[in-house]
Parts: structure tokens; C-alpha cells; sequence
């Protein structure tokens, strides 16, 4: 499938009201060390990276997308350099939700900032803070330009990842959820995208059916698949898709006739499986869209032999 060709005219066009665009957050964290546990929030040894990790996940981004920047200048000739704040045209108005229960955090080196809201998910059973943070996204959705779910490690690298999304729904009907590549560095070799597909992919899933999408772009097109391993650790919806997806579980009050692997991948794209078509652009174009995983899970896995 192929739209209509988007100009630079229409990039400057978007831009401009891209500037106002309201954004949610919402990051489910908690931390909660257990004997022999494999996940990084169960694993005591993890805490350093974990605690590093949760505040890139909320200040980094925060950081990296609002409207506040910084500049060196000089006050004159002979005279001392100053840092001066800035507002650039192009921030957006971020905020963040981080749902943690006060028993089992990381949190409390985050401070205060208007901009972060810590929530008690206000359950006993630590499995379902994923989906209460994503419940929770969905319904205030009404109230925003885009709303996103993303665990607490992951990092927003690119600055104009939100324009992107948004430029990829204006460009569509609304029924595509275009998710994000998760990856990963691994030192002298290059990333690492932890989401690959099955080889020979998965015709016994309702959402694997090989269907691809191609949109221009003015350093080229651009192709989506249709995910057979739809998790990224994130999701990020407009409003039209986020009220769709509400609508679907509102009448089914929440409850699901089938389950992921686990409660983050539930909580994720778990939501979104029923009601959009999930999309993720082509391995080799994986840069076009992606978020950093904050961790080495690619140190659990052989590199395939050549030989």
C-alpha cells in the first residue's frame, strides 16, 4: 500500500502544530528482588542498572522531548560564557505517569518534578501493575494528542520520534499501530533488535498474515510489516486509535480471551492486538523507528555460526 506523496511544504506544515501536541506517558516500575529470579525487576543484582535505567525512562525523556533546552553564551567580549535557557519550537508538552507501588520502588531519586506523577497502581499482586498503568493511559486519552505505555527501561533516543508517529497516522486510516524496533547495543558490533520474528513466521496467530505497508518519506520510502512478535516494550497510540482500543476493552470490561507471554507483553501490545494492526518498519530500515532497551538481555543469546 502506497499514499500520497508528503512534501517538505507538508513537514513545515506539520511542524507548526506538532509544537502544541499533548503527550502522556504512562511507565509501569516496580522492583521487587526474589532468589533465582531471571527478571531484572526480581534480580538484586540488577538494582544499579535498574535505578539508572527508571530514571532515564522518565527524566531522560522528559529531557530529551519538552520544549526546554540550554545554550553556551557569551556575555560579550572579555566577558564570561554563560549556560541560558532556552524553548525550542519543536519541544512538545510531555508528561509521565509512573505507576509504583511505594513498597517495591526505585523511584525515590527521581524527585520532584510537575511534570511527573508517581501513582500507587494500588495492588497486591505486583503482575498486574502493567496493566493498570496501561488501563489507566487508555482511559485518560481523551485528554490528549498521544498517549504512550513504556516500561522502565526504555529510552526515547530520537528527537522527533513523536513527529514521526504522528506523521505516520495522518498518513493512514487510523487501524495501523506503528510500534517501535526495541534494541539494544552490543560493544565494537552495532545494535541488537530483540523482537525478531520467527523464522518461517507464525501462520497459527490471528495477527500474523504477512501484510506490509509502504509510505513516502523525503529520504525515501519507508516499509512496515505486519509483526508476528508484536512486543516492544512500548506502545504509542494518537487519540483516535487510543479511543478505539478503549471502546473495544470497555465492552469487554477489560477482560481478555487470550494472554501473551507475560503480564508486560499483555499490558502492551496485548491491548492492541484485538483492535490494530501492528506494525513495525522492516529490520533493515529498523532506525527509522526505534527505542533503546537499557539493559543486555542479547548476552542471554548465541551469535549464529557461519559456518
Amino acid at each position: 500500500m502506497s499514499v500520497r506523496s508528503f512534501a517538505w511544504l507538508g513537514l513545515s506544515r506539520m511542524a507548526k502544530s506538532v509544537k502544541l501536541m499533548r503527550i502522556l506517558l504512562a511507565i509501569p516500575h516496580v522492583f521487587s528482588p526474589q532468589k533465582q529470579s531471571l527478571y531484572s525487576s526480581q534480580n538484586e543484582g540488577k538494582r544499579a542498572t535498574k535505578q539508572l535505567a527508571l530514571q532515564q525512562s522518565v527524566l531522560g525523556n522528559l529531557d530529551r522531548h519538552s520544549s526546554r533546552h540550554w545554550i553556551h553564551a557569551s556575555l560579550g567580549k572579555n566577558k564570561p560564557v554563560i549556560t541560558r535557557e532556552l524553548e525550542t519550537i519543536d519541544g512538545l508538552e510531555v508528561n509521565i505517569q509512573l505507576y509504583t507501588p511505594p513498597e517495591a520502588t526505585l523511584a525515590e531519586r527521581i524527585g520532584k518534578d510537575k511534570r511527573v506523577e508517581f501513582i500507587n497502581p494500588g495492588v497486591k499482586d505486583m503482575s498486574k501493575v502493567p496493566l493498570v498503568a496501561s488501563k489507566n493511559l487508555l482511559i485518560q486519552s481523551p485528554n490528549y494528542d498521544l498517549v504512550g505505555y513504556l516500561e522502565d527501561d526504555i529510552l526515547i533516543e530520537d528527537p522527533e520520534f513523536f513527529q514521526k508517529l504522528l506523521y505516520l497516522d495522518h498518513q493512514t486510516d487510523g487501524s495501523y499501530a506503528f510500534l517501535p524496533h526495541r534494541c539494544e547495543q552490543i560493544p565494537g558490533k552495532g545494535d541488537v533488535i530483540l523482537s525478531g520474528d520467527p523464522d518461517g513466521g507464525r501462520p497459527d496467530l490471528f495477527w500474523d498474515t504477512g501484510e506490509t505497508l509502504t509510505l513516502d518519506w523525503p529520504l525515501g520510502s519507508k516499509t512496515f510489516y505486519r509483526a508476528t512478535n508484536p512486543h516492544s516494550g512500548c506502545y504509542f497510540l494518537s487519540k483516535r486509535q487510543a479511543l478505539a482500543v478503549k471502546s473495544y476493552w470497555d465492552e469487554r470490561q477489560w477482560i481478555s480471551n487470550f494472554e501473551l507471554s507475560g503480564p508486560l507483553e499483555q499490558a502492551a501490545s496485548g491491548l492492541l492486538l484485538p483492535v490494530l494492526k501492528v506494525m513495525k518498519p522492516k529490520p533493515s530500515q529498523y532506525r527509522f523507528l526505534m527505542v533503546r532497551h537499557q539493559d543486555e538481555l542479547w548476552k542471554r543469546h548465541e551469535f549464529e555460526s557461519n559456518e
